[in-house]
């Protein structure tokens, strides 16, 4: 389709008679529907039952996959969700099982881990083909409370009048109770991310405050900085405070105009942002001048720091915004106008029913050739319109019907299919999920049976049956944010934006033309897509990643000069608890499948292949194993709950604690004289090392088998540098116990070490790796004490191959013995063969990640004569991660209430995996005995 637009009305009459032109002969639109075919998204949210936890907790999950279109994925069957902790630093996976896009799950926070800011993330195999950009990721605080905890009140400003910076502090210190810490000596360290930057010794006042100025210097400050404080005579009572080390009377404000950039003589829109020292929107008002200081633009930010304006920028002028923040005046120069170029803007406010596009060209580029207008949503081409820009410009008015609701992409292309402009806007359609929530009573009484009705409806009032997520939380201990994310914002904004959205929720929390420009703002200055022109024009590759469909194993066997082996019998073996056995054959290209596997949660197989004959071949088997994301990610700290802490979060943790000093006081105490309790670690097998391996071993650290699990396929040889800070290798070492032995001196070849303590013996299954080298180990009758290891050059490199040929999947556990001047490693595997583990040819042990079977959320049950003595103060009351609505879009469920009286949030969100989103909050009321329900 080819025109030159004289009016708006003939064009529009083009448009509606040929949308369904021939574009599937147009090169460009044939590129990009490849590029979909091949590359289809995947968006992934995770529902969680509250927004902060205790230690001790346990995280309830549900994840929904969906298609680029919303509807159900059924591409994926499995995805990967990850805990880190605030350091970025891997703790544990969960792979989920899929049905139909949905998965459950959960996280056991232990005991033991140390407060700070948690952060999870979730993601398809199929997803890391289009970087971490895609994934979900979601941080949240994990606290605790005891006698020890410190609550801060802070002040602080950073003053910049002078050359040399200086940051004023003012902080309160209090306990739990609000007693002041007065008079205490407090150690205090200003931290940039790992570097200490200053020191001092210091003492609250007898109201508990620390007033002090810290100077920075002329330096550029950067990075992340937080403020610690130890009292000296208890190390255990302790805080961090972060520093917000930037100007508060300065701001970020970043320009962005529609379609990419300004051209000269152009009519444009210009979006803008206006970031704060603490990253949110701040709110403006600015004027933009030229060189002559004439005002050519006036503005304010509608939300979050948004807001846009109109400019011509001209030839040879420069345009600069004028703003003021706190009294003092602020100068911002707008980017520079391309001398020559194209320009787009599109009104999609203005009529309800129409689009309205303004195509411009400057001179140069008023070419009588077939320019490309592309309209995509979800990941499909929804038009292409081919035009000519001879005049200098196009005028368009499109039907919103040709479109489907959520947001458009509109890309205009050169005559060369080189893009120049883009812009995405977003199409309402008001489709959505209606939910009402009602509970059989206004108000109950503490441990009373709670029943409630929710009925889904569309948007028209028809029933809908939907999948759904339900969290019941208690007010007083979890503070719901107004506009928080849920799984509409998500879905309809997030998935596709980039960079920090506050109160994303917010935009579709009322149908009302401010929110929709607010919306627009938004597109304008952060919307984005998750894949770039250069790589969806050029010729399509092959995907890196395999989307994982069914329970299967693919892999490939090569022969000899890695040459793919053709017509190979396989043979696959489950071992462990469920057996079964299964045969496939490989193909011209060696690639094989075993397909309809039995769904394990701990899997582990060996593959082998046969000849003809029926032996064991002499090939090479390669499976196409799992290969987990980088543990690099964006960690977003939240703030310390006890640092200007709010009651709700300070109720929370006190309740827990509470809790469990009351469950304590009730366990029933043995009689009689307790005797003090005794921890025998490995106590027989250390006695046998001693008797028979290392005369001197005494048990020095283990490495245990769920930790192991956490290293997911890390080799032997990197999880002992994670796990032993010193463990290094190195030719500087003692090689023995007595007289100059003792001393760490100079050999002629390395070997691995403690610090400059040698690692003597490696013991596989029992078996010395001194064995491979033909070396009998004489340790326990060496009267010198000196290990064949400090003389041997080649049982380091036998270490060597081990400890990298060797792999965290395959150990079962890792005791460290410490001797007099040497370490023993004693190493137990799964396969118990010891350390001849080089691979034999032709056959394959294969142990994919172990599918998570889901904990059930435990709801207690009380009848109408209980007389438990042990608290009842949950923070999360009930949680159902599978309700269903049925054909009628009716769905009932019952729990029960805890002992505290107040109210209880009711939250439920969810989707027909037909595009719709249902978000509702409801409220039911908890009142004490006795009072009038």
């Amino acid at each position: 389709m080819r025109f030159t637009c004289i009016s708006i009305a003939y064009c529009v009459l083009i448009i509606l008679a040929t949308l369904t032109g021939n574009a599937q002969t147009n090169p460009l639109v044939q590129k990009i529907e490849s590029y979909h075919k091949n590359f289809p998204k995947e968006n992934l949210y995770l529902i969680l039952d509250k927004p902060y936890y205790n230690t001790g907790d346990t995280l309830w999950f549900k994840s929904v996959l969906l298609n680029a279109n919303h509807s159900a994925s059924t591409r994926t069957d499995k995805i990967y969700v990850e805990l880190f902790n605030d350091a970025g630093k891997f703790m544990e996976t969960r792979v989920i099982s899929l049905n139909n896009g949905l998965g459950y799950g959960d996280f056991a926070l232990k005991n033991t881990l140390p407060e700070g800011t948690y952060t999870i993330r979730a993601y398809s195999n199929w997803q890391q083909n289009f970087g971490t950009d895609y994934f979900f990721q979601k941080s949240f605080y994990v606290g605790n409370i005891n006698a020890s905890t410190w609550l801060l009140d802070s002040y602080q400003k950073l003053n910049t009048n002078t050359a040399r910076k200086n940051l004023d502090l003012k902080i309160r210190i209090t306990n739990v109770k609000n007693e002041a810490a007065g008079l205490h000596d407090v150690e205090v360290y200003l931290m940039n991310d790992q570097k200490r930057i200053m020191r001092a010794d210091l003492q609250t006042s007898l109201t508990g405050v620390i007033e002090t100025q810290i100077p920075l210097g002329e330096e550029k400050i950067s990075g992340n900085y937080s403020f610690y404080i130890i009292d000296k005579k208890d190390q255990k009572k302790r805080a961090m405070l972060p520093i917000l080390l930037q100007d508060i009377d300065e701001i970020d404000l970043q320009f962005m105009p529609e379609g990419g950039h300004l051209v000269n003589g152009i009519y444009g829109r210009v979006g803008f942002k206006a970031i704060g020292a603490d990253g949110k929107g701040r709110d403006i008002k600015l004027k933009v001048v030229d060189t002559k200081n004439e005002v050519v633009a006036e503005a304010s930010t509608l939300h979050k720091g948004m807001g846009s304006f109109y400019l011509l920028p001209k030839t040879g002028e420069k345009y600069t915004a004028l703003y003021a923040i706190n009294g003092i005046e602020k100068k911002q120069d707008l980017p520079i106008s391309n001398e020559e170029g194209t320009a787009i803007r599109i009104d999609h406010l203005s009529k309800p029913d129409s689009l309205l596009i303004y195509i411009k060209a400057s001179e140069s580029n008023r070419k009588d050739e077939h320019y490309h207008l592309v309209a995509q949503a979800a990941e499909e081409n929804i038009m292409t319109l081919s035009f000519s820009l001879k005049s200098g410009f196009t005028n368009l008015k499109i039907a919103k019907a040709k479109f489907p609701e959520g947001i458009i992409h509109f890309t205009l292309f050169s005559p060369e299919q080189l893009p120049l402009n883009e812009r995405r806007v977003f199409i309402n359609y008001k489709h959505k999920i209606n939910l009402n929530l009602k509970t059989a009573q206004e108000s109950y009484n503490p441990r009373d049976s709670i029943s409630f009705d929710i009925l889904a409806t569309k948007e028209d009032g028809s029933p809908l049956s939907g999948t759904f997520a339900v969290s019941i939380t208690d007010d007083e201990q979890i503070k719901q944010e107004a506009n928080e994310e849920n799984i509409g914002s998500y879905f309809l904004l997030q998935a596709s934006l980039k960079g920090n959205i506050e109160d994303p929720g917010w935009y579709f929390a009322n149908d009302e033309p401010l929110n929709w420009l607010a919306l627009d703002h938004l597109l304008l200055t952060q919307a984005w897509v998750g894949y770039d022109w250069d790589d969806v024009l050029k010729p399509v590759k092959t995907p890196e990643f395999k989307a994982e469909k069914d329970n299967l194993i693919t892999g490939k066997v090569t022969g000899l000069f890695n040459k793919p082996a053709a017509n190979i019998n396989l043979t696959l073996l489950s071992m462990g608890k469920s057996f079964f056995v299964t045969d496939t054959i490989s193909n011209g290209e060696g690639r094989f499948v075993f397909r309809d596997l039995p769904l394990i949660d701990s899997a582990a197989y060996t593959i082998k292949l046969k000849n003809a004959k029926g032996k064991t071949a002499a090939a090479t088997i390669a499976v196409d194993e799992f290969k987990a994301a980088n543990d690099k990610l964006t960690i977003n700290p939240v703030k310390p709950w006890y640092v200007n802490a709010d009651s709700t979060m300070l109720n929370f943790f006190k309740s827990v604690e509470k809790q469990r000093k009351l469950i304590d006081s009730t366990r029933i105490k043995p009689a009689g004289n307790q005797l003090k309790e005794v921890v025998i670690l490995g106590n027989q097998r250390e006695k046998e090392f001693v008797e028979k391996t290392a005369w001197d071993a005494k048990f020095f650290k283990k490495i245990t088998e769920d930790e192991l699990k956490q290293m997911r396929r890390k080799t032997l040889l990197d999880l002992l540098k994670e796990k032993i800070p010193n463990f290094t290798s190195g030719s500087f070492y003692a090689d023995g116990c007595f007289g100059e032995s003792a001393r760490p001196k100079r050999h002629d070849f390395s070997n691995f070490l403690f610090g400059s303590s040698l690692i003597s013996h490696v013991m596989i299954d029992k078996i010395n790796t001194h064995v491979l080298n033909g070396k009998e180990d004489n340790y326990q009758e060496n009267t010198n004490n000196i290990s064949i290891t400090a003389n041997d050059p080649d049982i380091f490199a036998t270490n060597s191959f081990i400890f990298s040929a060797l792999s965290a999947e395959d150990i079962v556990d890792i005791t460290i013995y410490k001797g007099c001047n040497n370490y023993f490693l004693d190493i137990t595997t799964r396969s118990g063969k010891g350390p001849w583990i080089a691979p034999a040819k032709g056959v394959y042990v294969y142990k994919p990640l172990p599918l998570y079977v889901p904990r059930e959320f435990y709801s207690p049950k009380y009848g109408v004569n209980h007389n438990s003595t042990i608290p009842d103060l949950r923070s999360t009351i009930f949680w159902d991660a599978n309700v269903v609505t049925d054909e009628n879009g009716k769905a009932k469920l019952s729990f029960y209430a805890a002992d505290l009286p107040g109210s209880y949030t009711i939250k439920v969100e969810g989707t027909d995996l037909m595009g719709r989103f249902g978000y509702q909050k409801s409220k039911v009321i908890i009142v004490d005995k006795g009072e009038p329900k």
